[in-house]
This record gives C-alpha cells, structure tokens and sequence, in this order.
C-alpha cells in the first residue's frame, strides 16, 4: 500500500494565487470605475429615485456592468467579471466559472476589457459640430479652407467696421485667397461689414470729387505771376471827395473806402466784393452830375434784388437791370478795339465786365475814362488804385472784357 503525502500549499507563497489575486483586484477597480462612469453617463431622469431623507447607497457592481454593457450596446450575459469576497472567487454573470478559487480545476478570471471611447460619450453618439473632419474615413465632407483657417485661428477679422479692424482684415492673407476664389460680390454679400466699408470709401470718392468740382467752380480765380494784371499797390487807396464829384468827370471811387467798405454786400462786404456798385456809381456821377448817391445805394439796390453773386451773369444782370432806376440806360457794345475806342471818344462812359482772375480774382466792372498820347487807356478799377494810375494797352482791356456797355443818361 502506498502511503499518501498530503501537500499543504500556502497561499501566500503560491505565485499562480498570488497572481489570480492581483488579477482580480486589477478587474475590481476597473468594475468599480466602469460602474462609476456607467452612472455619470445616465441622464438624471433614467437614475433610480434616491429620498433625500435617506443616504444614498452605493451602486451595486453587478447592476454598474448591467447598466455599462447596455449603454455599450451588450447584455450583462456576455460579461464575465469576476470579484473577490469572503468565500474567494464570486463570478458575476452567466460566463463566470464554478469552481473555486482553491479548487485545482478552478478556471482563471476573465478580466473585463476596457472601454475604448469615453463613458460620457455612449448615451451621445451625435459627434459635436466643426469645420474640420473627424476622421480620413468620415464621408464625402470637405470642411471649407477658409472657414476652418479663421476657426483655427480663434477670429473673424471684420465683426465690426472700425479702423483696427479692417486694417487686420486688409493684411489678412486668408481673405485674399477668399477674394480670388469667390470674387468681390459673394464677398460683398457674405461679409456684412466688407459691403459697410465698401459703401464709405464710394460715398467718400463722391464727397471728394463734389468738393473738388465746388472748389473749381466757386473758388476765385488768380492771374499768373507774369500777368499785366497783378500790380502791387503803392498806396492806400482813397477816393475822390464828394465835393469834387461834377458832370463830365468820372470820380475815382474804391469798394474798400473806409466810408462804406464795410457794407454788407451778399454773402461779403462791399470791400470784398463790391466792384460792380462801386463802378455804377462813378459812372452815375459822371453822366448825372449829383452826388446824392454812394456806392452804399447802389450795393442796397443788388441786395434787395439778391444779384449779388460775383458771377458774369449776375454782374451782368444787375448792371443792366438797375440802371432804369437810378436814371441811366445801358447800351451793349462788343469787346474789340475798334469798338472801345469809338465809345471811349464819345466821352460817355464804358463799363468792362472782366473775366475773374484778370483785374480781380472774381468777375468784376472797370470804368473806361479816356486815351492818351500814347494810345493807352485810361480807367477806374474799384479794386486797385495802382491799376487805376496805369495806363493800359487795348489788348489787355479786350482779352479780359466779358461785356462792354455804354453809360447815357435816361
């Protein structure tokens, strides 16, 4: 009879225990996390009803790897974990062995394979919106390059029209690209502030050019430096007194006397614009004879009659329409030589609407008084007296005339 050796293994030192038990505890921790998770990841109205007056038990692990493996799309059958207790081995599910842990034929645990996406995400298989694709598989999406270039980058360059920000939206390289692939309308349409900008720089360019046209038009005109026109003035000027005003003679009369300069005249006075009164009134004195009329009068009648432009036409206009009510009648003559010498012999005077920028910067009336030895005319420019005191050749009379009258008496 053979006898019979009881061999007692110690657990502890046995490496396969040791080694079931570290597998083991390794499969717990990862229940318990997956558990955990499972429980994050249900909504709060799918949780079991907890009393807020009783605490809150601990999650059962069998029920956590239910609830995981429905959230994963599998049964608790398919399952096998296997968790330590009292009495050793305590398999949970249908797959788990019988046998003991002790027992020689006692299978290993099968140790649960871990979640390979996140918890949160398995109750959520909506993938969250960008403008990049997911994955090189993720079907015929092409995110839009210039979208996904402005979403990496955190900006949008143009939100509000301000300086800073359309400097940044000029220089940037993206919108460029967008500019050539696209073209400026479906930018115009896309970017709201683009289209703002757009809007300012045209309504700007119009402003410019209607400024600039209102300056040509109204601005004065200036006589070149080598001009006859332009003469310094050597001596402050003053008029001839009303004493001396007589039939025959026509007076020297300034729109910048001290005795009316300040009058005013439109949108002026008359010193700066009062040439065409001034000049009817020497001329009113030299056929009349009477000194009951002054410039003041005669820049009066333009004011309540609004011909107080410095145009050609206005001075035009007033010259010939004013004239019946002071006594006087205007004949229109031309602007050549032949014909201002035959009025200046007359010994009647010759009223000369001059162009602007000739004897004045604006459109303004000289009075022809005389010839002399020299064949040279003699006249009265309201706005200068150095022009008054120089004779002048018919030439440089004719090229400035825009109108010439002839002064009688009513």
């Amino acid at each position: 009879m053979a006898a019979t050796t009881t061999v007692r293994v110690h657990r502890r030192k046995c490496p396969a225990a040791a080694r079931r038990s570290e597998t083991i505890a390794e499969a717990r921790d990862r229940l318990v996390t997956a558990a955990a998770r499972a429980w994050d990841a249900l909504p709060h109205w799918e949780r079991p009803h907890r009393s807020r007056k009783a605490p809150a038990a601990a999650p059962d692990p069998a029920a956590a790897a239910s609830i995981a493996a429905e959230a994963r799309g599998t049964s608790s059958a398919g399952l096998a974990i296997a968790v330590t207790g009292p009495a050793g081995v305590l398999p949970v599910g249908d797959a788990a062995p019988s046998a003991a842990v002790g027992s020689p034929d006692a299978a290993p645990a099968v140790a649960p394979t871990p979640a390979s996406r996140p918890a949160a995400n398995l109750l959520n298989p909506v993938r969250p919106a960008t403008s990049q694709p997911l994955c090189a598989g993720a079907g015929a999406f092409q995110a839009d390059p210039f979208i996904a270039a402005r979403a990496r980058r955190g900006t949008y360059a143009l939100d509000a029209p301000s300086w800073r920000a359309f400097r940044s939206y000029v220089t940037d390289r993206s919108n460029f690209d967008e500019l050539r692939a696209v073209g400026l309308a479906a930018m115009v349409r896309s970017h709201r502030s683009l289209s703002l900008a757009l809007a300012a720089v045209i309504l700007g360019a119009l402003l410019t050019v209607a400024a600039m046209a209102a300056y040509l038009l109204l601005a004065p005109a200036t006589a070149d430096a080598d001009s006859p026109y332009v003469t310094a003035e050597v001596s402050k000027p003053v008029s001839t007194p009303a004493s001396q005003w007589k039939a025959g003679e026509i007076p020297s009369l300034y729109q910048s006397d001290a005795a009316w300069g300040a009058t005013p005249y439109g949108q002026s006075t008359l010193a700066d614009a009062g040439g065409a009164p001034t000049a009817l009134a020497m001329a009113y004195v030299a056929v009349t004879g009477q000194a009951d009329r002054t410039p003041v009068d005669f820049a009066q009648w333009a004011a309540d009659h609004d011909l107080t432009a410095s145009g050609v036409d206005t001075v035009s206009a007033y010259l010939t329409q004013s004239a019946a009510d002071f006594g006087l009648t205007l004949n229109s003559i031309a602007g050549d030589a032949h014909s201002l010498r035959r009025a200046i012999v007359s010994n009647v005077p010759v009223l000369v609407v001059t162009e602007p920028g000739t004897f004045s910067p604006v459109a303004s009336v000289v009075v022809l008084d005389d010839i002399d030895r020299d064949s040279r005319i003699v006249l009265h420019d309201p706005t200068s007296a150095t022009r008054t005191g120089k004779s002048w050749d018919f030439d440089d009379i004719t090229d400035a005339a825009a109108a010439v009258y002839e002064v009688y008496a009513a």
